[in-house]
């Protein structure tokens, strides 16, 4: 074991912590981009004024403050939540599985979550119909994330993170083809799903704030707990089971964690990509890996590059809104184009 993998399980986050303008930076884009948010790219002349107004003194009978109230905070919530839930996810799977490439999308959970609520949709089984969105994302989520944890050898002493994705890969591919057969007998019901297959926030209520809040709780207080762990992990898992953990019980809190995020990010705003392969790096690249300070970081990052990429989908056709999955997919596309190509410039 290196001097380094040592200091970073010996040593306080925040002594590991070189630049703590970092977080105050994100933090300030974060705040800016909430307002814009809020504010910006509307059919009515919204004002921070306005805003102020909803903070302070709100009147319902304004429809300046009743736009902000009843259309723009649930949206923007609801794009904050994902964005948390879907980085937060990303960083679990790619700490239990060692692998820089794993995530929700990538490892066919997201893409369990979507094909559930496709079948839904289809009416072949009218039961379904019956049963709130959460719970069929979830079980989605779940028998996906179940497949991909045996297939994978999680289950097992040492993890193959080549077998783990390979096997996240092709339970992807099956369940993109089962959602487009299921899109097919959609019927009068398939344009609705393809919309929502692309990722969305636009329409949101804030029900679907009261939707997601739970299972995020959840994930996001078992991620904080295992953050330490993911540490341990991080360094070996001989190591890790010398020193007391147990990699298997992590990997299976991890992994309920991950299900939890998915599936209430999905139950909402449909499988929004790149979110949870894309924020793990950046925030590596921030500040290390210690995953005590990763977790909060990658929420925050998580939140504001949601933010960012629906305001930028209100503005391509405005005053139309686009899917905000087009925008996450095209930045993430540029961000990983441009790290393999740093990535040649470095090879010799």
């Amino acid at each position: 074991m290196s001097s380094n993998n040592i200091q970073l399980c010996a040593s306080s986050p925040w002594q590991r912590f070189r630049n703590p303008l970092i977080f105050a930076f994100i933090g300030v884009t974060f705040s800016v981009s909430l307002i814009y948010s809020l504010i910006a790219f509307s059919q009515f002349s919204l004002a921070g004024g306005d805003l102020l107004k909803v903070i302070f003194n709100y009147n319902a009978d304004e429809i300046n403050q009743q736009i902000i109230v009843g259309l723009r905070l649930p949206r923007t919530l609801v794009a904050i939540l994902v964005g948390i839930a879907m980085a937060i996810a990303g960083l679990l799977m790619q700490g239990i599985t060692r692998n820089p490439l794993a995530s929700p999308s990538v490892f066919g959970v997201s893409a369990g979550a979507a094909f559930a609520f496709a079948f839904a949709s289809t009416g072949l089984l009218p039961a379904l119909t019956h049963i709130p969105v959460l719970f069929i994302t979830m079980a989605g989520a779940f028998i996906s994330g179940v497949f991909v944890f045996f297939l994978g050898g999680l289950h097992l002493p040492q993890v193959n993170p080549i077998r783990v994705v390979l096997a996240g890969v092709a339970l992807n591919y099956l369940c993109i083809s089962m959602t487009r057969s299921a899109v097919i007998f959609a019927d009068e019901h398939a344009y609705g799903v393809l919309h929502w297959l692309i990722g969305s926030v636009s329409n949101t209520r804030m029900e679907d704030v009261y939707t997601m809040s739970p299972g995020l709780s959840i994930g996001l207080i078992l991620a904080v707990l295992l953050a330490h762990k993911l540490n341990l992990m991080h360094i070996g898992e001989e190591m890790m089971n010398s020193l007391g953990g147990n990699a298997k019980k992590v990997r299976i809190l991890a992994s309920i964690a991950v299900i939890l995020l998915i599936a209430s990010a999905v139950s909402v705003a449909g499988p929004v990509g790149f979110i949870g392969l894309m924020i793990p790096h950046i925030a590596r690249a921030m500040i290390g890996q210690d995953y005590r300070l990763l977790v909060p970081l990658c929420a925050l990052l998580g939140a504001t590059l949601m933010l960012v990429a629906d305001i930028f989908s209100r503005v391509i056709r405005f005053p139309d809104d686009s899917p905000i999955g087009i925008i996450t997919s095209v930045i993430g596309a540029l961000f990983f184009l441009a790290l393999a190509l740093r990535q040649v410039r470095r090879q010799p």
